[in-house]
């Protein structure tokens, strides 16, 4: 195995390798493991985009059309929504969710009225054909997308899955979540890795405490705001979901030793819920 786990056998490697070797010879000092992830991110989405959009295409639509007629369609009967509520729902801007919502209008698939509740706005709803488009083209999109996975076994899957669980609740905005109990707030690891890096502490990954909550359980254990947590109960904390899967775990009573740096110092705390 070479240098970023490239395959000895040229056979075996993807386009990334090509990348991934090529910078091991040119600029061995420099460290290109976030490529291997990163660019191999990027390059599946594509693919994936291309693949899934054909599937769309043969009923007329774009995956961004589909993905309207999914939002709707997953909030349950009766299938509808106040725009500005599916605006922020799809991340979309006023202007480019109304330039969708118009084709999809014109095309029988929702139907836009205004909202009784807002003088301003409008309510989308799923016509008949709307849902008998999404009962027909879902079984075939959960086909393809179920082929485009064909390499990887129902283990890995599962695997992949999780793995990327993990950084995409490290990536997206935080939400409640079982640790919450605790009483302390935490950012993520990459945060926590830029705002340490600022002030010249020791770059390590683990979750930034943002707030603790007076009498709390986190404030009884002598947690601070500006610590790193590490570890919790011999596990490596990087990214919420391992905090959660520990915590959520525990019931009233029971305690877990939780290790932070404070500054570039390591203190193990026993926390009690």
């Amino acid at each position: 195995m070479r240098r970023y786990g490239v395959p000895e056998c040229a056979s075996a490697w993807d386009s990334v390798d090509y990348l991934l070797a090529d910078w091991a010879r040119e600029r061995p000092d420099l460290d290109f493991n976030p490529v291997a992830v990163i660019n191999r991110l990027g390059r599946v989405r594509s693919i994936l985009q291309q693949r899934t959009a054909e599937v769309f295409a043969g009923h007329g639509l774009t995956a961004a059309d589909f993905l309207v007629v999914v939002t709707l369609r997953r909030v349950g009967v009766p299938h509808r929504m106040p725009q500005a509520r599916l605006m922020d729902a799809l991340g979309l801007t006023s202007g480019t969710v109304s330039l969708r919502l118009g084709r999809l209008v014109k095309a029988g698939i929702v139907t836009r009225v205004p909202d009784p509740d807002d003088r301003r706005g409008s309510v989308i709803e799923l016509t008949e054909n709307g849902l008998r488009l999404f009962d027909q083209l879902a079984p075939e999109h959960l086909a393809n997308e179920d082929r485009l996975l064909s390499a990887l076994d129902e283990q890995q899957r599962a695997t992949l899955a999780g793995l990327l669980r993990h950084l995409l609740v490290s990536l997206e905005p935080p939400r409640p979540s079982p640790h919450c109990h605790l009483g302390m707030s935490v950012e993520p690891a990459a945060t926590a890795r830029k705002r340490r890096a600022a002030v010249g502490l020791v770059d390590m990954p683990g979750l930034l405490v943002s707030n603790v909550d007076e009498g709390s359980p986190a404030h009884r254990a002598g947690i601070e705001r500006g610590d790193l947590v590490i570890e919790i109960a011999g596990r490596a904390v990087l990214s919420a979901v391992t905090l959660t899967e520990v915590v959520s775990g525990l019931t009233g009573g029971d305690s877990v030793e939780i290790v932070v740096l404070r500054g570039d110092r390591q203190h193990r705390v026993l926390l009690r819920v």
